[in-house]
């Protein structure tokens, strides 16, 4: 017996769906959660491979050989950039650190200037050691210059003593004549005796008064002031100490004084120039 099918009109087709999702929506929890674990493991193997595949095409890219590689150089490439640029921060915060203390060690030393009253009325321009040069290490060489104010025949101080007078300059530098030079003269009075001569430079740091009229003879330690002369302070400066002194051979009543700087020359790394009075 041939089977026939039976026709159902779409609106009988709406009903048995409202019915039989009516019956599943009222029907017991434990019905239901049968019906859901039924399900699932009638379902389970192709509900695992479409897991799979979807996983599989998420993270291929990312395991591909070259992606990878090229994620790492990438990174290597940035960390290197970021490096520099810390290699440059801490450089440029250095050079900033001694260009502050540089400056500060500068407005101390002019500090130290303006504590004695007398020098108020001078002005001063502060010079860099360059090196110790010349003849039994006789002159230095400054980092400043004539567009700095300094010109021949100014005279500097060291340690606030007198040191020497700029004896050739150019544009940026200037060279500095110590007074222990062998053709350095300074008139100069041992404060002690109070007897005044001429300091003449005997180079290794050491100078000469010669000629030196006094009653009696100078001590180790005595200072030795420079005078007033064209371009220099209206008041002494102290120059020197007395090492030791001796009698004049051709006259007995006159001394020899040897002397030295009181300024540790070899180890200065700053001067100040006296570029005027005010």
């Amino acid at each position: 017996m041939t089977g026939k099918w039976v026709k159902t009109s779409k609106r009988m087709t709406f009903t048995y769906c409202v019915l039989g999702g009516l019956i599943f929506l009222f029907s017991p929890a434990s019905v239901t959660g049968r019906l859901q674990l039924a399900y699932a493991r009638l379902f389970s193997w192709p509900l695992s491979v479409g897991r799979q595949v979807t996983v599989a095409s998420r993270t291929a890219p990312m395991n591909e050989p070259g992606r990878t590689t090229d994620t790492h150089r990438q990174l290597q490439d940035k960390l290197a950039k970021l490096q520099a640029q810390h290699h440059k921060l801490r450089n440029h915060l250095a050079n900033r650190e001694a260009q502050l203390d540089e400056a500060q060690r500068k407005i101390d030393e002019l500090a130290r200037l303006r504590n004695v009253p007398e020098w108020n009325r001078m002005s001063f321009q502060q010079a860099g050691v360059i090196s110790l040069t010349g003849q039994a290490q006789s002159e230095l060489m400054v980092d400043r210059g004539q567009e700095d104010g300094l010109a021949v025949g100014q005279y500097v101080l060291g340690d606030l003593s007198v040191i020497g007078v700029v004896s050739a300059v150019s544009a940026q530098t200037a060279r500095i004549k110590l007074i222990t030079d062998p053709t350095s003269r300074l008139p100069v009075r041992v404060d002690e005796l109070d007897a005044r001569g001429v300091m003449v430079g005997r180079g290794s740091g050491m100078a000469e008064i010669s000629q030196v009229p006094a009653g009696r003879q100078a001590r180790p330690g005595d200072r030795v002031y420079a005078l007033n002369t064209p371009g220099f302070p209206s008041i002494p400066i102290v120059a020197a100490e007395v090492v030791d002194s001796r009698r004049d051979p051709d006259n007995p009543m006159l001394w020899s004084i040897r002397v030295r700087t009181v300024c540790d020359i070899a180890n200065l790394t700053s001067v100040a120039v006296i570029v005027s009075e005010r």
